[in-house]
């Protein structure tokens, strides 16, 4: 059985969706969830799942050890929507097994400071045609490793953050539990 790690920051709707799909996987297994925000969504969602919900400081995140400590008993860390750049010791101890979800076409409109609304906001003002996600392992650059899997849909006229972000929504919950599985089992 191969356990993960899922970390997020904020609400959790991507996070309670892999727990959903792996559910009742014979080879996969949400072990916890990990967050750096004491007031994140996915806390709640945790305790309602029945999934253990560790919270860090940041400062303990950037540090790493704590967190290492935690992953002693998992093979990969998948992120959710966690704004934080994993600390370099975690990247090392997990080398391929650190996987993330970028609501944008990586390389466009990544980086530092590219989340959630700022990203959506990007693809409207550039005037880019389409957007999407890109699910990608994680190195110690923000959204810099090697891509496993993008998915486009259209900006289209008179998107809105909103309305460009709700689109990407629907790719992220459909195709990011698939990535993860497919890289996980084809990892073995």
């Amino acid at each position: 059985m191969k356990k993960i790690s899922v970390w997020a920051s904020g609400n959790g709707s991507n996070a309670e969706n892999l727990i959903n799909c792996f559910q009742n996987h014979s080879e996969i297994v949400v072990e916890h969830i990990l967050t750096n925000n004491p007031e994140a969504g996915v806390i709640e969602r945790a305790k309602r799942l029945n999934i253990p919900c560790f919270v860090l400081s940041r400062a303990a995140f950037r540090d790493g050890s704590e967190v290492l400590n935690l992953l002693s008993n998992v093979q990969f860390v998948v992120l959710s929507g966690f704004l934080q750049l994993v600390p370099a010791n975690v990247v090392q101890a997990f080398p391929n097994a650190i996987i993330n979800i970028h609501p944008a076409l990586l390389p466009n409109f990544g980086g530092k400071g590219m989340f959630g609304h700022h990203v959506h906001e990007a693809a409207i003002a550039a005037g880019v045609s389409e957007s999407g996600i890109t699910i990608h392992l994680v190195d110690e650059v923000y959204d810099n490793g090697k891509i496993l899997l993008q998915k486009t849909c259209p900006v289209l006229p008179g998107d809105t953050p909103d309305t460009l972000a709700a689109r990407v929504h629907e790719l992220e919950y459909e195709w990011f539990p698939v990535a993860v599985e497919n890289y996980i089992l084809k990892s073995r």
